[in-house]
This record gives C-alpha cells, sequence and structure tokens, in this order.
C-alpha cells in the first residue's frame, strides 16, 4: 500500500490539490480537442456546454465528460462564424474545442473556458470563406494589383498587430536585421492571435493607429501559422472592409500563416507574405537596397560638384590670367613710350645745350657742366626705376581688387537662379518670357527660347519624357516621414 496523506479537514484537502495543480502550470496551457456536444445551455454568465467521450472500462464502456464554459461576450460572436443561428445547434454534433482548464475550488472540479469552437473538417471553413470573399469582391475590396515594397519610400516606422506571446512576433524582430543606424522603429499593438476576439482585437488595434498620429511607413499583421480552427477566425467580413480601407491610410502586409494557408487578410492586404518571416526579411531588403541606392548617388554627386568646381576653377584660371597680361602689356607698353619719348627729348635738349655752350664757355667749364649732368641724369634714371616699381605694385594691387570683383560677381551670379545655369555650361528656357523650371510647364507643340551664353536658340516640342519621384530625387529619400 502507497504511502497516505492525512488532512486533518476537506479546506486543508482543497488547499493541496489547488497548490498541486498550480505548481504543474497546467492551467496556463492551450488544449485542443475533439468532442461531441450532449447540452448547451445559455446562463447570465455566458455559454455552458457539456461535452462527452465514451471510452472501454473494465465494466463495459464508460463517459467522460467535462463543462466547456464560453464567456457571454464571446459566444455570440463565436455563433456567428459557425454560421450557426442558436447554441441548440451545436448539439449532437461533433467540433473541435481550444482554450484552457480552469480549477474550481469550491465544487473541486475543472472546467474548459474555451476561446475557439471549429467544426471538425474544412468544408464549412471553406465554404464560409468563399462567401465572404464574394462579398469583399462584389464591394471592389480585393487586393487585385501585385505590390512590391520597392514602391514605398525607406520604411522608418513599423506599426505590428500581433500579441507579444504570438511565435510569429518574435520570428519578425529575429528577422528584422538591419544596420543599426537604420534599424526602423518598431511599435507593438497588441491584439488576440485566435478564437473569437481576434478580428475585433485587429479592428480595435487599426483604430489606435490610426489615432496616434505616428506617421508609420507600413502595418504588419503577424500570427504564424496554426491549425485551420485557429486561422478561421481571421474569415471576418468587417475585418476585410477595415483592412483594405486602412490601405489608404498606410499599407497593410498581412504575414498570419503557411504558405499554403490564406485567410481573408491576404485577399485584402496591400501585399501578402507567408509568414512574419518573411515579412522581416522583405522589409530589411528594402531598406538596404535603398541605403544601397543613396550611396550610389552620393558617389555620383561627388563626383559631379568635382568636376563643376574643375571646370570653374579652370574657366577663372584662364580669364583672370589672361586679364592680368593684357593689364601688364598695355602697362609696360605705356612705360616704355614714356620713357623713350623722355630720354629723347632729354638728348635732344643736353645736345642743344652742349652745341650752345661750345661756342660761349672754355673746356673746363664744359666738362664741370658736363659732369654735373651726368650726375643729374643718374638721379633721374633712379627716380624712373623707383617710379616703374611703384607701378609694379599698383598694378599687383589692381589685379588683387579685379580678382575679388569677379569672384564677388560670380557668387551674385550663382544666387540667380535664371543665370546660374549659363555658368556651368547650362541653359535658360523661356516660354512667353517667364523660366521653364519643370516639365510640367512645358507642352507638346508649344515653341521655346533656349538661351545659351554665347546666343539663343528657338526651338519646338515634339515629345516630352516625365522622370518618376525616384528618379528626380535619385531616391534619396531615406528617412523621409
Amino acid at each position: 500500500m502507497g504511502i497516505v496523506k492525512e488532512f486533518k479537514d476537506l479546506i486543508e484537502l482543497n488547499e493541496y490539490v489547488v497548490n498541486k495543480i498550480e505548481s504543474t502550470g497546467i492551467t496556463q496551457e492551450t488544449f485542443r480537442f475533439y468532442a461531441d456536444v450532449v447540452r448547451a445551455n445559455v446562463h447570465n454568465t455566458g455559454l455552458y456546454i457539456d461535452v462527452s467521450q465514451t471510452y472501454p472500462g473494465k465494466k463495459g464502456t464508460r463517459n467522460i465528460e467535462i463543462t466547456v464554459f464560453v464567456l457571454k461576450f464571446l459566444y455570440p460572436r463565436m455563433l456567428k462564424v459557425l454560421g450557426i443561428e442558436s447554441e441548440k445547434d451545436l448539439v449532437g454534433k461533433k467540433w473541435i474545442f481550444q482554450g484552457k482548464l480552469s480549477f474550481y475550488r469550491d465544487r473541486m472540479s475543472f472546467t474548459f473556458f474555451a476561446d475557439t469552437i471549429a467544426p471538425v473538417g474544412e468544408s464549412e471553413i471553406e465554404k464560409r470563406r468563399k462567401e465572404i470573399l464574394k462579398e469583399l469582391k462584389m464591394r471592389n475590396l480585393l487586393m487585385l494589383e501585385k505590390h512590391d515594397l520597392s514602391e514605398l519610400p525607406p520604411i522608418k516606422k513599423i506599426a505590428i498587430i500581433s500579441s507579444s506571446t504570438a511565435a510569429g512576433y518574435e520570428d519578425f524582430l529575429k528577422n528584422l536585421k538591419v544596420s543599426y543606424l537604420y534599424q526602423p522603429i518598431v511599435h507593438l499593438y497588441e491584439s488576440p492571435m485566435q478564437g473569437a476576439r481576434t478580428a475585433t482585437g485587429i479592428i480595435l488595434a487599426l483604430n489606435r493607429i490610426k489615432r496616434s498620429n505616428i506617421d508609420y511607413d507600413v502595418v504588419v499583421i503577424a500570427r504564424g501559422g496554426g491549425a485551420k480552427s485557429d486561422l478561421m477566425y481571421f474569415d471576418d467580413l468587417i475585418l476585410g472592409v477595415e483592412i483594405a480601407k486602412f490601405n489608404e491610410y498606410c499599407p497593410v502586409l498581412s504575414g498570419i500563416g503557411h504558405e499554403r494557408d490564406f485567410t481573408i487578410p491576404d485577399y485584402v492586404a496591400w501585399k501578402r507574405f507567408a509568414t512574419p518571416t518573411e515579412v522581416a526579411r522583405a522589409i530589411s531588403k528594402q531598406i538596404d537596397d535603398n541605403i544601397k541606392k543613396v550611396d550610389n548617388n552620393w558617389n555620383d554627386l561627388r563626383l559631379l560638384v568635382m568636376s563643376l568646381f574643375k571646370n570653374v576653377n579652370n574657366i577663372l584660371n584662364f580669364q583672370l590670367i589672361d586679364y592680368i597680361n593684357k593689364t601688364i602689356t598695355v602697362r609696360f607698353e605705356n612705360i616704355n613710350y614714356l620713357l623713350d619719348n623722355y630720354y629723347e627729348n632729354l638728348e635732344n635738349h643736353l645736345e642743344y645745350k652742349i652745341d650752345f655752350s661750345k661756342r660761349r664757355i672754355s673746356e673746363d667749364v664744359l666738362n664741370f657742366i658736363s659732369e654735373k649732368m651726368n650726375g643729374k641724369f643718374k638721379n633721374e634714371e633712379s627716380n624712373m626705376l623707383n617710379y616703374a616699381k611703384l607701378l609694379e605694385k599698383d598694378f599687383e594691387l589692381k589685379i588683387s581688387r579685379a580678382e575679388s570683383s569677379i569672384n564677388v560677381i560670380f557668387q551674385e551670379l550663382l544666387k540667380k537662379e535664371e543665370l546660374a545655369p549659363l555658368l556651368f555650361g547650362g541653359a535658360v528656357i523661356l516660354k512667353n518670357g517667364k523660366k521653364v523650371s519643370s516639365i510640367r510647364q512645358i507642352k507638346i507643340g508649344e515653341k521655346l527660347g533656349l538661351y545659351l551664353k554665347d546666343g539663343k536658340i528657338n526651338v519646338k516640342v515634339f515629345n516630352e519624357r516625365k522622370n518618376k519621384k525616384e528618379e528626380l530625387y535619385g531616391g534619396h529619400t531615406l528617412f523621409k516621414n
């Protein structure tokens, strides 16, 4: 005989049993089973369903019975999803039940709290899904267009609707692999991901996202597979309508089931993915692709700017050197001319004085005068050299000022939108005397004037090509809200 545990009263036994049950964690586990319904009654607190299963015993067959309880606010929704009008329609049929065990201390008995009731087999589930799809098609709410994440700006903020305990949510976070600098912000909006509260929970989460006024780039609905009975509560007409309309506010990405599992959100989402892992990997790739595009555009821009500065520098250097050369040449020609005239006049004057003096004064006086004149000539020559140096310094100062003036004029021209293109070999386009800055201002057949730095060209528009947005900005829209 085994060890006998003795208790002083029923209360002590009850406490022992409760502690044992809590230590096993059995009331925290989720169970799914098949059973026949023998009774179903609605009470003030909810729906009570008695299920039974026969099994062979030593003295013949016996029945195992347990009460399945569905909360008052849940069972009407369940019956609607199952397509039955009354709880009595459950009786006499086999159903799939999913939920958790609850231990009642007062009666020392178990009750099964169900959050999911599903029919045995897939025929009813598929039939109901087809009816919903038909209604959504009539309302033009099915997502028939195939989208790709490359159509969206770089994804920076993500709202994910899931349960914090769902495996799909964890899979999404683990596979969102982006470098730290570009890691997107992820906000979780909690919602049940199984059972009768699934559809209403997701709708409430969508409403919370709108009320947050946060400019999310995408909304992800993530669960991560499960049995057909788990996914059937995603097949809801109102949920499908809400998701389809929400796409106008923000793209919705679905990652609910496995490869072969489709639910109503998959048919109305902006883009459907098989699993949360697939969604995370696609988002990571979209961000990486945009980073590469920005890097390439930056390199192209850097090379273009370097080329422009090189061209401008070459133009300025050539113009400045040419100006300096011409200025110095003219100045020195003038100086040479003045010096030549001065020396010629001086020589003529001296010759005249000498000839005159030869007739009036002696040789000694002439020598004295000659020495004086040579000294004076040397002084004049020194003065002329000093004057030439002063002219050279003056030329250098004027050249420096001219260079500064050229730079100021160039900078002022750069500020003028209508003239700046001419400085870099571009053109200014005018239509009816007004500047054209976009292809959207031009129509085929119109006449335009193209003004270049050395003249004007009259043209007529025969064709046009409008760039896409990502081409206009080089894809450099990263982290733009």
